[in-house]
């Protein structure tokens, strides 16, 4: 997790650029790479990538979608609002805040009956795939892919 804190805070997109190198392969001995038709990530509410300087999930997907030679749109889904950082949430409470913020963005003709790719940087409890996941289908995908570079376990406050 040092690395992902890295990446959010300060900066080292290096580490974007070697996890893509890395989930690539895993990517294409799975066969996703080849099912794949486009990749776009979990939007980041615009004030935070702002203050950031960029969005570190769509990074992932632009320096993967380079390394796997993938057409890439991140004009797919929005944001609502920025909110509390996920990590301080309970399971619950995630998958209500999923549902409330993410939405699907009007202009989507080209993924109907295409294959995405869906990144995000970290995967807690899959609230935030599988609300973007839904939205994507109801856009049109045919099959949503999703990719994290890193997982993590929820202590017992949080699981409720």
């Amino acid at each position: 997790m040092k690395a992902i804190h890295q990446l959010k805070d300060d900066r080292q997109l290096n580490f974007a650029e070697y996890s893509a190198k890395l989930l690539g392969n895993v990517l294409r001995e799975n066969g996703i790479a080849q099912q794949a038709d486009i990749i776009t990530s979990v939007p980041m509410h615009r004030s935070k990538r702002r203050k950031r300087g960029y969005d570190q999930a769509q990074k992932l997907a632009h320096f993967t979608a380079m390394e796997l030679g993938i057409k890439e749109n991140y004009r797919l889904l929005g944001r609502t609002r920025d909110t509390a950082e996920q990590h301080t949430l309970t399971a619950a409470q995630r998958k209500t805040h999923a549902e409330e913020i993410y939405f699907s963005l009007p202009d989507h003709a080209d993924i109907k009956g295409k294959n995405i790719l869906l990144f995000d940087d970290v995967y807690t409890t899959g609230s935030t795939l599988n609300v973007c996941s839904r939205l994507l289908k109801e856009m049109g995908a045919k099959k949503v892919f999703c990719a994290a570079i890193a997982t993590t376990l929820l202590d017992e406050k949080h699981k409720e």
